[in-house]
């Protein structure tokens, strides 16, 4: 006989920890809300100097 892998679903009804590997954070998920990641260097342009201080444009150093 073979033994499917257990899938965790609406009707789990066991205990598990929020560590597993698929957990998807739904509308019934009791996380808190996470603020999204932002990109700091969004606003910079490829010819603007880098960031870094590196006097670089940015295209040439970590625009790359």
């Amino acid at each position: 006989m073979s033994q499917e892998p257990h899938v965790h679903g609406p009707d789990c009804n066991h205990d598990h920890d929020h560590d597993h590997p698929h957990h998807v954070h739904g509308p019934h998920c009791n996380h808190g809300h996470q603020e999204p990641v932002r990109n700091p260097l969004k606003e910079v342009g490829r010819n603007d100097p880098c960031p870094c201080g590196s006097q670089k444009k940015f295209k040439k150093c970590h625009g790359a």
